[in-house]
């Protein structure tokens, strides 16, 4: 990619970002599926506070790779794009350890109900934040399919919705107290909102893809 000619540097950092989120996110989806299938307990925070310390290195890397940036003589268009993407990107890791320290915090069960739904959207956002690093490797490393990926995306997002409104209906339909269902379905839509933000940043990336060949 024109921005790498001749800054093998920053593609390498640029990569082991992208493969520190990828272990948040793996370390945040083995959080979320323990506490489907246990609950809120000193193994669970330990995994969420794993999750937390890798989210931080996350934050480290990015902010090393925008000094890097600003250092080196990248057009001022080309180093808004990767930046703008790298900034999309860190909302992912960012928002899952939100999802643990909320759950943490606040010592919130999830309802046995929607606890099946919920591991298929954990899946399914986990696969999703997957096909976004692979998208960002095609992009600035020219690996990959960009257009097929950019569809699997589109497809993860749309599956995603579809689990959220069954889950919220499922959740309005039972007969607890109405404070537990706003909550209920607020985690519902914040382990959703994965697959919005992976959306945006598969929609950023077609974007500077199309600037790139223009």
């Amino acid at each position: 990619m024109f921005l790498f000619k001749k800054n093998r540097k920053l593609l390498d950092m640029l990569n082991r970002y992208l493969a520190v989120v990828s272990d948040t996110i793996e370390e945040f989806s083995s959080a979320f599926h323990y506490l489907l299938e246990n609950s809120i307990d000193e193994h669970f925070n330990m995994l969420g506070s794993q999750t937390h310390k890798k989210e931080s290195n996350a934050d480290d890397l990015r902010r090393d790779i925008e000094l890097l940036m600003y250092e080196k003589s990248l057009l001022p268009e080309s180093r808004r794009d990767l930046l703008e993407v790298i900034e999309m990107i860190d909302k992912i890791p960012n928002r899952a350890e939100s999802i643990l320290s909320m759950l943490i915090s606040q010592k919130i069960e999830l309802i046995h109900q929607i606890k099946e739904e919920m591991e298929e959207l954990l899946h399914l956002s986990t696969e999703t934040v997957t096909l976004v690093i692979k998208m960002t490797n095609a992009c600035f490393n020219a690996e990959g399919d960009m257009e097929e990926l950019a569809r699997l995306i589109d497809n993860n997002e749309s599956i995603g919705d579809h689990l959220e409104r069954r889950m919220i209906e499922r959740i309005f339909a039972l007969d607890i107290d109405t404070g537990e269902k706003i909550l209920q379905k607020e985690y519902v839509l914040q382990l959703g909102h994965i697959c919005d933000l992976c959306e945006a940043v598969k929609d950023k990336l077609v974007i500077t893809n199309i600037k790139r060949s223009v």
